[in-house]
């Protein structure tokens, strides 16, 4: 047996992994929104990979002339989106701008003026002060989007690292690879592989879901009466893409916008968002679920809390293939390596 070490450096050794541990968390919070923007990035890279991936195999295109018809189709569909859709979604969304505040000085009369919110609140003007202001409701959806979509700078960053990361990922890929010891070589090649492979089918499950939620919800809307519904369904759309927490933030607005015509109007709009979640839930998610990626509830819930707390919209935006990633992680490098087990790695 080889000798044991000496207390002393044992306790060395404790303190010293305690204080990386440490060190490593306050770097984390300090730097998680450069590190989210950066992940973005990667994210994106994966996904442009991806699709640049399937046509070298399938085509006889080399890696650059591939990456460009994908990014040309992403830059596309948008165009395409505005031009059959434009004019009537650039003025529902400047109606639906217009009709919030409004819907929200409707919805805090409406309380102001019930019996039982006066004997709840003895002041009835304190419903008003619960309540924000038209311009601070405004303010505040500017100040979300800006905080979840970055600042420009921030944008071009991410486009940056998404296209050049997957014109030329090999040599990021290397570089990971070369920092760990020799003999553990193949086995990190093999971990970001089933990264990349995971996050990759979590991007096709999203964007899946997202195009379906927007298309139900814009119909049911509009079969409804609902005034707005190609805008309102954009925005389900959208927020969509953060499960559980993006439904209920699509949901709000919709029922503003229906408070201003009647409250059987806001009833058809319960039944819609209700019929769309629920046929997402049993019906779409199970079809898509086959080949992409999904994480148990309370995981991901968990995941988005945290990385709410640590880094704001931006966290909460990203923490579902971050929590990909440490699943990913734990499952190959600790349950396979460490204990042994055979485990059906995420994604696979």
């Amino acid at each position: 047996m080889p000798p044991r070490r000496p207390f002393a450096n044992r306790v060395l050794i404790a303190v010293g992994i305690v204080a990386v541990s440490l060190l490593t968390m306050y770097l984390f919070v300090v730097l998680s929104r450069v590190l989210l923007i950066v992940f973005a990035g990667v994210l994106m890279a994966v996904g442009l990979g991806g699709g640049a991936d399937i046509l070298e195999r399938r085509t006889r295109l080399e890696r650059p002339g591939a990456l460009t018809v994908v990014i040309t189709i992403v830059a596309l569909v948008p165009f395409l989106f505005s031009g059959l859709v434009g004019p009537p979604l650039t003025g529902q969304i400047n109606d639906l701008i217009v009709q919030l505040p409004t819907a929200v000085d409707a919805l805090r009369d409406r309380l102001a003026e019930q019996k039982w919110a006066q004997r709840l609140l003895a002041d009835p003007n304190a419903i008003r002060d619960l309540m924000p202001s038209p311009k601070e409701v405004m303010g505040g959806v500017t100040s979300a989007f800006s905080r979840t979509l970055g600042v420009v700078a921030n944008v071009f960053v991410i486009l940056f690292i998404g296209i050049y990361g997957a014109a030329a990922p090999r040599p990021y890929v290397s570089g990971i690879v070369y920092l760990t010891p020799k003999r553990h070589r193949a086995r990190a090649r093999e971990v970001l592989d089933a990264l990349a492979h995971a996050l990759r089918w979590w991007l096709v499950g999203r964007l899946t879901m997202m195009s379906v939620v927007g298309v139900l919800t814009t119909a049911g809307l509009w079969i409804a009466g609902i005034p707005t519904p190609l805008a309102l369904g954009l925005l389900a759309a959208l927020l969509s893409f953060v499960p559980y927490i993006g439904p209920i933030l699509s949901f709000v607005p919709a029922v503003l916008v229906a408070l201003m015509v009647s409250l059987t109007k806001v009833l058809y709009v319960v039944i819609v968002f209700g019929i769309v979640q629920t046929l997402e839930s049993y019906v779409v998610t199970p079809l898509v679920q086959q080949r992409a990626v999904s994480m148990p509830p309370v995981i991901l819930i968990t995941a988005q809390i945290a990385m709410g707390v640590l880094a704001g919209a931006t966290g909460v935006l990203l923490a579902a293939p971050l929590a990909i990633v440490v699943i990913v992680l734990l499952q190959m490098l600790y349950v396979e390596d460490v204990l042994g087990d055979s485990i059906r790695i995420l994604g696979q």
